[in-house]
């Protein structure tokens, strides 16, 4: 009753470095989602499909980009303009893949530092292009920089953040990918034309290098560092984050045991010999071992099933979706879309350790069905009002759960020793999915017309139902075996 409570109270205060780290870890899945959107808006205009001369009495080669011998548009067809934007998540499973690899062996920091120079040099290519070639080449470029970041932004992000902010924090990921769409959409409000379109790739360099110097200034994960024997380098730093000697003390200990043999069947242990191995797994032994795979199974359909309900096909064909039935307001309608989409997200990241995982995924991806099949009426029967609410309802119902939880629940269902790879795993599912939805979604909509949403309606009422059976809640749970006890 009358221990002291100092250190407590204290370790309730947040660190300004802390909010520091995390501000700028998240400036990487900012990146992320402004470049997922980026020619969402300017595609028309970038594949010489429509021309708006925002200055009648001025030449395009009067301009500053045309005396700079930048073209005007690049002529592609529809196969072409779909390449080009699925490219994108070819790049991104490539840099998935080997984000593992370059995460484990140089760090959570020294990655994002690759992420931003690829970034900056892919933005570049694009703002630059003149020909379909270099458009595939920067789009690819630009996706590898983003698989990279992906997997050690939510990663960084829970390897720094206290138990009880992890919800919170880990939203933060979702948060910054859609401030990421927004901001695409804002920059579009003024520049989507064809003389200008170019500038919002311009924007994606200014992005680039504003991350990359702020990445300098912070520090190493601190469970990085534990993995690699640098205990003290992990003191050093938990001390810069949290500010409180003694509760830096307790979670390196937490750190440690929870990269000790455990007991349970599903430990990183050899069960033959008795051997720890804090080495992570390879990818393809997470994908074939059968130790694990309940985490491997429940993070495979959460990442893949985030995609096929949908999402991307607003994200990256928006305003061609609105455009048919609402041509004036195509770009305005989808920045009210992003707009809600970062509001929802916010709010809803308050309450994701408050309500749980698993409820908020529920609501989430049940509310998307019903919205989806909405969205197939209203595309069908051509009605606009009907089409605005139900676009609006279903963006704030995947920004409740189905967009931030995903992410951020892939490192709280695995082992630490395995959460790099189940990381990328996690994040190679995400971008094979988004690949399909980019490359696929034209073919569809054109065969299907706006019935392909009663195609996403049906499978979100698919994926409500496993959520419900098969995915555990990890609110409050510090471990793997508290994780999966009853499952």
């Amino acid at each position: 009753m009358d221990e002291p409570v100092m250190p407590y109270s204290k370790s309730r205060l947040i660190a300004n470095h802390f909010i520091f780290t995390i501000a700028v870890i998240c400036l990487g899945s900012m990146q992320f989602g402004y470049h997922l959107a980026e020619l969402n808006a300017p595609q028309q205009f970038l594949s010489c499909s429509e021309f708006s001369d925002k200055f009648d009495e001025i030449p395009y080669s009067d301009t500053w980009l045309g005396r700079h011998n930048l073209e005007q548009c690049i002529p592609l067809d529809s196969t072409q303009l779909g390449t080009v934007i699925s490219m994108f998540s070819v790049g991104g499973l490539a840099g998935s893949y080997f984000a593992r690899v370059i995460s484990n062996k140089y760090g959570r920091k020294k990655s994002l530092i690759l992420g931003n120079l690829l970034n900056v040099v892919s933005s570049w290519i694009l703002f630059a292009s003149n020909k379909y070639g270099s458009l595939v080449l920067g789009r690819t470029l630009s996706g590898f920089a983003s698989g990279v970041i992906m997997v050690n932004v939510p990663l960084f992000i829970n390897e720094i953040t206290p138990l009880r902010l992890k919800g919170l924090m880990g939203s933060m990921n979702q948060v910054s990918v859609n401030c990421g769409i927004l901001v695409t959409q804002f920059v579009a409000l003024f520049y989507a034309n064809s003389y200008d379109w170019r500038w919002i790739l311009f924007v994606g360099i200014v992005l680039g290098l504003l991350n990359l110097a702020l990445v300098l200034k912070i520090n190493e994960s601190p469970k990085w560092l534990c993995l690699n024997d640098d205990v003290f380098g992990a003191e050093l730093v938990l001390l810069k984050l949290r500010q409180d000697r003694e509760v830096v003390v307790r979670e390196i200990e937490e750190i440690q045991n929870e990269l000790e043999p455990n007991d349970s069947a599903d430990s990183t242990a050899d069960p033959l010999d008795g051997h720890h191995d804090r080495r992570s797994p390879t990818l393809w032994e997470y994908i074939s071992k059968k130790k694990y795979s309940k985490p491997r199974t429940v993070i495979t359909m959460l990442l893949m099933g985030q995609q096929f309900v949908g999402i991307n096909s607003i994200i990256f064909y928006g305003v061609k979706v609105v455009n048919n039935i609402a041509p004036n307001w195509a770009i305005s309608i989808n920045f009210g879309i992003s707009l809600m989409n970062l509001a929802v997200t916010i709010a809803s990241s308050a309450i994701v350790d408050k309500k749980g995982r698993k409820p908020l995924l529920l609501l989430s991806v049940s509310i998307m069905a019903i919205t989806s099949f909405f969205i197939s009426v209203s595309i069908t029967h051509k009605l606009v009002s009907l089409l605005i609410i139900s676009l609006f309802a279903y963006i704030a119902a995947f920004a409740i759960g189905a967009g931030p939880i995903p992410f951020l629940i892939i490192s709280e269902l695995s082992n630490a020793t395995d959460s790099v790879t189940a990381q990328s795993y996690g994040t190679i599912s995400n971008w094979i999915a988004v690949f399909i939805i980019a490359f696929c979604f034209p073919f569809l909509h054109d065969l299907f017309g706006g019935y392909v949403y009663t195609l996403f309606s049906l499978f979100a009422l698919y994926f409500t139902y496993y959520i419900y059976k098969r995915v555990p809640e990890t609110k409050g749970k510090s471990n793997y075996s508290q994780v999966w006890s009853n499952y």
